[in-house]
């Protein structure tokens, strides 16, 4: 009989749009991002997440494929609280300024026709980004609105919460705790071509590694992430360029600089040398000449010996 197991998987990237949004998505699996955002936004007890509702469950792409770059997966709990959770893999400097909006915007919309303030519930917001906005080391922070002389969170009812994968360095071995073990599944999985053994433990994540293995994928899903893959290598090449040519222009205005400073120390020493010249004409010494113009004819006289222009 053969062992299904033993043949390598084929993971897709977690941090592509159609993969995260199958992944964390899915009502009929809603336990996944369930365990996802008790473990990244520190919920437990009271607080923990125990049932949720995807407001925009994910549907097989058509071929043209989703969104590129960023993908949100928008739920509601058991208490009415609010979750968006969004990807972003291009570094986006407004990218803070989204979050409040999407955020805002989400929170806004509670009320629809009705002005009962009462009925707005919070909103969290969970930012997964490729690249860093924030400092610190700390691959999680969170962001609230907080009593500038008490420090006290008064009001609750908006959350900003970030996860920067470049900052999350742990190998297998150092994983800890679940978010840890989230952390690396997001960062490393389309490395991988097996579910680590320190992360089958967590029943949510290692269904994650199956949802991701793309030998359970259909054609289309798999034709719309390898459109991905070549939109994102393109943009990868676009980008390495960019810099290329920023840096190929920088290094010319440099060197341009340098060749005119050049010229300028050039005209500068040719006008002293001028001086002194019609100087010695009048007769006078170089300690008179020296005295009168500044020049020192050390200086120049090793200037010149130098063969610079």
């Amino acid at each position: 009989m053969i062992n299904h197991n033993e043949f390598p998987m084929n993971f897709a990237d977690p941090r592509s749009d159609i993969a995260f949004k199958k992944i964390f998505g899915s009502q009929q699996r809603s336990h996944i991002l369930i365990s996802f955002l008790n473990a990244a936004l520190g919920f437990s007890g009271e607080r923990s997440i125990a049932s949720l509702i995807i407001l925009n469950p994910y549907q097989a792409p058509k071929i043209k494929g989703l969104k590129e770059s960023n993908l949100d997966v928008k739920a509601k709990d058991q208490t009415g609280r609010e979750f968006i959770v969004e990807m972003q893999l291009e570094r986006d400097v407004h990218f803070r300024k989204r979050a409040v909006y999407y955020s805002a915007k989400a929170y806004t919309q509670q009320l629809g026709k009705s002005l009962k303030y009462d009925t707005l519930n919070p909103v969290y917001f969970l930012g997964i980004l490729n690249f860093s906005i924030f400092e610190g080391t700390s691959p999680i922070s969170r962001h609230l609105i907080l009593n500038e002389k008490t420090r006290n969170q008064d009001i609750k009812d908006l959350e900003f919460n970030f996860i920067e994968l470049d900052k999350f360095a742990k190998s297998e071995k150092q994983l800890k705790t679940i978010v840890d073990k989230w952390l690396f599944f997001l960062k490393y999985t389309a490395k991988l071509d097996a579910v680590p053994k320190s992360l089958k433990s967590e029943a949510a994540i290692d269904e994650a590694f199956q949802i991701a293995n793309q030998h359970n994928w259909t054609l289309a899903e798999i034709d719309c992430y390898e459109k991905w893959e070549i939109r994102r290598h393109a943009s990868l090449l676009d980008l390495e360029k960019t810099v290329h040519d920023a840096t190929a222009t920088l290094q010319n205005e440099l060197n341009q600089e340098h060749e005119l400073r050049l010229l300028a120390e050039a005209r500068e020493r040719r006008v002293s040398l001028t001086s002194a010249e019609l100087l010695r004409n009048a007769q006078l010494t170089e300690a008179q000449i020296q005295k009168a113009t500044g020049i020192d004819f050390a200086q120049l006289e090793a200037w010149i010996n130098s063969g610079r222009p």
